[in-house]
């Protein structure tokens, strides 16, 4: 098998210490949920008691002062919470089809991968999309292009759109880099599947040269991408197109890239815990520095954002890799909970709170807002 010293797999299984299932997968879905739900309980109740406005996903913490007090740092690192579904997307996406590259696994079905995803996505999305368009009047708004954009997951590139599901700018870059894997893997399967189990590339040194191909891509691709980011300008100013966006994505990716060797090697090292605790460290460090770090300097806040939120998991598969099992707090029910639940609490939180509940009873958005997040502090 790949990694093991000698030959890879003929039969393209990975390794004993590749579990199927990433354990801290949903646990680490419902602690992204919470930060991403009480960032914005931040944001708006910030701007509903004019403390602030919204400056963007680099705003300085000391935004948030007038709700959280000390805490502000606190809140402000809540906004690197969608940076850990970016990478968990990466690394449960890409892993399957590297590994059809990487150990010569067996490559999976394009129809198969393309019904599940839409099947996860889309009939949720146009529920919840078409009840707002129809709430607030504004399916007529910006003609059958602008209603073609908010069902086809464009929505940030019609700004007639952009207020009715704000957040599902995120989807869209979700959906893109789902349809850049499938492309990837309808282009280059089959061609990357025959070269990975045919002559001398069997062995686990051709394992390990194909994996540094990728990594090495992989690098070059997350220059390019942060590159794209800055010369678009500032977030807010911007389509958040997948191009830009890419390099949140990369670090998951390289997380799958080295799985089949990394897994093995620290299953079969007595300091493999020690590694997930550093990887651990390392991401409390980056993610730390991203929120002390100048607001002006908007290339490194995103550098730090993906690098940290990129350990964090590595940190949880690290774990699991040593040892099979996941910390205690990622496992926990109240955040499987919520994990299992992250997609539906994404697509109506701020309906939730900015459509439907402050209509009712005569509620502000501020009221709405207080009753989810508790009383700010003045």
């Amino acid at each position: 098998m790949a990694g093991m010293g000698g030959r890879a797999s003929r039969s393209g299984t990975r390794p004993p210490a590749v579990a199927a299932t990433f354990l801290a997968g949903d646990g680490l879905r419902g602690l992204a949920a919470l930060g991403v739900l009480l960032l914005h309980c931040a944001i708006v109740v910030s701007a509903t008691r004019h403390l602030a406005g919204f400056a963007g996903p680099d705003e300085a913490s000391g935004q948030y002062r007038g709700v959280a007090g000390a805490l502000s740092p606190l809140v402000a690192l809540l906004r690197v919470s969608i940076y850990v579904f970016f990478a968990l997307s990466g690394y449960l996406i890409s892993r399957p089809f590297l590994a059809v590259y990487t150990i010569g696994a067996p490559r999976p079905s394009i129809r198969g991968y393309t019904v599940n995803r839409v099947l996860r996505i889309v009939p949720a999305f146009w529920v919840v999309m078409a009840f707002y368009l129809s709430w607030d009047h504004a399916w007529a708004a910006g003609g059958v292009g602008g209603l073609l954009a908010a069902l086809g997951f464009a929505q940030t590139f019609d700004t007639t759109r952009a207020a009715v599901l704000p957040q599902a700018w995120t989807l869209d870059l979700e959906v893109g880099f789902y349809a850049l894997i499938g492309i990837c893997l309808w282009r280059t399967g089959s061609r990357l599947a025959r070269t990975a189990r045919t002559g001398p590339s069997r062995t686990a040194r051709g394992c390990r040269r194909r994996m540094l191909v990728v990594l090495a891509t992989v690098v070059t691709v997350y220059a390019a991408s942060l590159l794209l980011k800055h010369l678009a300008g500032r977030p807010i100013d911007n389509s958040y197109d997948i191009a830009q966006y890419l390099f949140a994505f990369l670090p998951g990716v390289a997380l799958a890239t080295v799985e089949p060797v990394l897994a093995t090697r620290l299953r079969q090292s007595p300091y493999g815990g020690w590694w997930a605790r550093g990887l651990l460290a390392l991401a409390a460090a980056l993610l730390a520095a991203e929120v002390y770090a100048p607001a002006r300097l908007h290339g490194l806040h995103l550098v730090l954002a993906s690098l940290g939120t990129g350990a964090l998991v590595g940190a949880a598969l690290a774990l699991q890799w040593a040892t099979g099992r996941c910390w205690r707090a990622l496992c926990s029910r109240p955040l499987r909970w919520l994990g299992v639940r992250s997609y539906g609490i994404y697509l109506i939180h701020l309906g939730l709170i900015g459509h439907l509940l402050a209509r009712i009873g005569g509620h502000t958005p501020e009221v709405t807002f207080l009753l989810l997040a508790g009383p700010p502090r003045s």
